[in-house]
C-alpha cells in the first residue's frame, strides 16, 4: 500500500505563514480531476461582494490551498527602462487596476509531490477548474499573482537567478518534476512554482495584433531562462493543442476582464534625420554623463533605428570640445520625453561616427576614427539590450 504524502516542513512553514488552509491528504496524480465544486465565490472580509477596484486592504476568506491576490494596480508587461523585454508581446508597463481574486498555490492538480497534470487543451483545462469549483485565470490575473506586491520582473526579485525556480532548462524535462518542493519560488502573493515546470493555460486570446485566434499560456521553462522566467512572458498556441509540457493552475472569484491589446507598429529599420539635434536632444544629458563631459555635447548626425516592432531608439553621433581636445562617441536611447533613458554608449575618437545598416533590421555599424586608426564597432539589439562589439580595424 502507497505510503501517504507527507508535506515538508519548510512549504507548511510558508504556507502557515500566509495562512492558507492545507490538504493532509495523500497527492493524486491522476491526470484529470473532476470533483464537486467546493470553492463558493469568494467575498471581501465585511461580505461585500468584491467590486472592479476593491479597497486596496481588503482581505479574502482564506481558501484550502488557494492563496490571496488583493485588489490593486498591475503594471502590465515590461517597462521601458526594464530588459529584457519583448516589445511586440508585452505592454510597457501600463498600469491596470485589479479586483482581488484567488489562485492556486501550484500547478493542477495542486497538491504537493504531485506531477502536474499535462497534454490537455484549454477547454478541458477550463473544465478541470470548473469541476473543482473555480475557472481558469487571466492572463493578467495570473502575471499580477506572479509579480506580487511590489511588481518586481520575477517572482522572486528583479534579478534573475535561475537556480530559485530551476529556470533555464528544457521544458519537456522540467514539466514532468514534482511540485512543492521549491517555497523560495514564490511570489510576493504567495503563489508557488509559478515557472520552471509546465507552461499554464490562460482563459485569455493573443491579443498582439494576430488575426489567428491562438490561447495564451504563461510561466513554464526553457532554456532562455533570464527571458522566459519573467512575470510578463507568454507564448501563444491554438486553443486546441495539446503537448506533455503544457499544463495550467486555477483561480476562483469574479474574473478580471483586463486583458492585453497590443499594437503592433513597424516602420524604416534605420532612418538618417535631416534635424539631428532635435531628434537627439532628449541624449544629451545621458551622453554628457556617460562621457564625463565638460564641454556641451554637439550631435553632428542622429538616426532613429527600429530593430523590432514596437521599439524605436535613437542613436546619435556627438563630440565634445573640450580645452584643446575634442572627444567624439555614439550615444543609444530610448526618448522619453525631454530625457531618454541610456541603453548603449562608447566613445569614437576624433569624428562623429557614421551609422549604416548591417544586414537584418537588428543590427546596425558604427565607424571611427581615433589614434589607432580608422574600425568599425557593431551594434545587435537583443530584447531590450544592445550589446557592442570589440573595435575591428
Amino acid at each position: 500500500m502507497p505510503r501517504p504524502f507527507v508535506w515538508p516542513a519548510a512549504l507548511l512553514g510558508a504556507l502557515g505563514a500566509l495562512g492558507v488552509l492545507v490538504s493532509t491528504a495523500p497527492a493524486c496524480t491522476r491526470s484529470m480531476p473532476p470533483g464537486p465544486a467546493v470553492d463558493p465565490t469568494p467575498q471581501a472580509a465585511d461580505g461585500a461582494a468584491l467590486v472592479s477596484v476593491p479597497s486596496a486592504t481588503a482581505a479574502g476568506t482564506p481558501k484550502q490551498g488557494m492563496t490571496w491576490v488583493p485588489p490593486g494596480i498591475l503594471k502590465a508587461g515590461t517597462p521601458l527602462d526594464r530588459s529584457p523585454r519583448i516589445s511586440d508581446e508585452e505592454l510597457p508597463g501600463t498600469e491596470i487596476p485589479m479586483a482581488g481574486f484567488y489562485i492556486d498555490l501550484l500547478s493542477y492538480p495542486n497538491e504537493p509531490g504531485a506531477i502536474p497534470t499535462t497534454n490537455v487543451s484549454r477547454d478541458e483545462a477550463q473544465r478541470a477548474c470548473e469541476g473543482k469549483g473555480k475557472r481558469l485565470c487571466t492572463e493578467l490575473e495570473w502575471e499580477r499573482a506572479c509579480k506580487g506586491p511590489d511588481g518586481t520582473t520575477y517572482e522572486y526579485g528583479n534579478d534573475y537567478r535561475a537556480a530559485t525556480c530551476g529556470t533555464g532548462v528544457v521544458v519537456e524535462l522540467a514539466a514532468r518534476r514534482p511540485t512543492g518542493d521549491r517555497v523560495a519560488c514564490k511570489s510576493g502573493f504567495g503563489a508557488l512554482e509559478m515557472h520552471g515546470g509546465a507552461w499554464e493555460w490562460t482563459d485569455s486570446p493573443w491579443g498582439r495584433g494576430h488575426k489567428e485566434e491562438l490561447g495564451v499560456l504563461r510561466g513554464g521553462n526553457a532554456s532562455a531562462g533570464e527571458l522566459v522566467g519573467r512575470c510578463a512572458n507568454g507564448i501563444a498556441r491554438p486553443a486546441s493543442t495539446k503537448g506533455p509540457q503544457m499544463g495550467f493552475r486555477c483561480c476562483a472569484g469574479p474574473r478580471n476582464d483586463a486583458k492585453v491589446d497590443l499594437t503592433i507598429a513597424a516602420g524604416a529599420s534605420l532612418e538618417r534625420s535631416n534635424k539631428p539635434v532635435t531628434l537627439a536632444a532628449p541624449l544629451a544629458a545621458a551622453a554628457g554623463a556617460a562621457w564625463k563631459a565638460t564641454a556641451t555635447v554637439d550631435f553632428d548626425h542622429a538616426w532613429t533605428w527600429r530593430p523590432a516592432p514596437n521599439e524605436e531608439l535613437v542613436v546619435g553621433a556627438a563630440c565634445m570640445h573640450e580645452a584643446r581636445q575634442t572627444r567624439c562617441g555614439l550615444v543609444v536611447g530610448r526618448p522619453n520625453g525631454e530625457s531618454a533613458h541610456l541603453v548603449a554608449q562608447f566613445e569614437t575618437g576624433f569624428i562623429a561616427p557614421e551609422v549604416a545598416q548591417n544586414g537584418e533590421a537588428r543590427r546596425i555599424r558604427a565607424r571611427g576614427l581615433d589614434a589607432q586608426g580608422a574600425f568599425v564597432r557593431d551594434l545587435v539589439y537583443s530584447y531590450g539590450r544592445v550589446e557592442i562589439s570589440e573595435p575591428k580595424r
